[in-house]
């Protein structure tokens, strides 16, 4: 594997840090520092109690501390909360749930991290934490027609949230895919809500998700000296999946689609397969497109690289579809799944070997 110089890794820091000013100022640039910080101070205790060891579906061959995450939530928490403090925006209560939510699920992948935790209490915790967000909405606030039963609703957005949080956890599997994925969506996110198109906290956690994650760039790419491990992968899916639920009850419902299209597709496509071939869905594996990327001889960087451009593609879609009408969201939904079949179809060929 490819060695990367200390440059390379300052310059990835460099030019993250430099987007989370830019995009949010002192509220992303607060939480970007404060994400870094925190995992500097508590990467020695990582590589003592949370090592992730290489096992047969593994797609690193050296053992690596996990855990890196928790900085990442903690910080986005953190300031946003700050945030709302300073600001005086509305909407603490709304925030406290997602954040309840959020440190559930940190708990949860700790434990799993540490010591492995049984698939039915993880996922009851899961679920529960997807209910707290789901919650926090208020029965006012809407994401289908009318003609939907409101309790029908309430159903299909906690599987919805439960299956986001895992395909989340399932997609993190290679050095800095998730920062690839969520970066994109939480940059669109908060300039959507600066169009009105989200709450006003929903904007300011969108801004502080997005530096906490680029604060975590410096850590995980271009090669990872830390993973966010499932006390990161989950609560991240779950902020995530708060904000495009925000965006679809304001009038955004085709940006949320169009988001995260890439990870679900993939994710979801996967299990699908899985199921038809009667195997342990539950049960690690390496058989989504871009682990088959890798295992023919494509770097991690390369693939994490091409979705960041494909996720940056969909985030400008997702920006434009609410510029337009009805059929305009539409085409754009619809070259935003083009767009992802294709990824898909180049990551599933077997990948040249250099």
């Amino acid at each position: 594997m490819t060695d990367f110089s200390p440059t390379a890794r300052l310059a990835a820091s460099a030019a993250a840090l430099a987007a989370a000013f830019a995009l949010g100022g002192p509220a992303a640039l607060g939480a970007a520092l404060m994400a870094a910080g925190v995992a500097a101070v508590a990467m020695p205790l990582f590589s003592r109690y949370a090592m992730a060891r290489p096992n047969a579906r593994s797609s690193h061959t050296a053992p690596v501390p996990q855990g890196g995450g928790a900085a990442v939530v903690a910080a986005a928490l953190a300031a946003t909360a700050f945030g709302l403090a300073e600001a005086g925006v509305a909407g603490e209560g709304r925030i406290a749930w997602i954040a309840a939510g959020a440190l559930l699920l940190a708990l949860v992948g700790a434990v799993d991290d540490i010591r492995g935790l049984p698939v039915l209490p993880r996922l009851g915790l899961q679920l529960l934490a997807v209910v707290f967000v789901v919650a926090a909405t208020g029965p006012g606030a809407r994401v289908l027609p009318a003609a939907v039963p409101y309790p029908v609703e309430i159903a299909l957005l906690i599987v919805a949230g439960a299956w986001f949080v895992n395909l989340t956890n399932f997609m993190d599997g290679i050095d800095g895919i998730t920062l690839a994925a969520f970066l994109p969506l939480a940059a669109a996110a908060a300039a959507l809500a600066a169009g009105g198109r989200m709450t006003p906290e929903g904007g300011l956690l969108a801004l502080c998700f997005f530096g906490a994650l680029a604060g975590f760039v410096h850590f995980n790419l271009p090669r990872a000296r830390l993973f966010l491990g499932d006390v990161g992968s989950l609560p991240i899916g779950l902020i995530g999946g708060a904000l495009l639920l925000d965006l679809a009850q304001n009038g955004a419902f085709a940006a949320a689609v169009i988001l995260p299209l890439y990870h679900f597709t993939d994710a979801t496509a996967t299990l699908l397969g899985r199921i038809a071939r009667r195997e342990t869905v539950w049960e690690a594996h390496r058989q989504h497109a871009y682990q088959n990327a890798v295992d023919g001889g494509w770097s991690h960087a390369r693939v994490s690289g091409l979705v960041l451009v494909l996720n940056i593609c969909l985030a400008g879609l997702a920006v434009l579809s609410v510029r337009l009408d009805a059929l305009g969201q539409l085409s754009c939904v619809a070259a935003a799944a083009a767009a992802v079949l294709a990824m898909i179809a180049v990551f599933r060929r077997k990948a040249p070997r250099r």
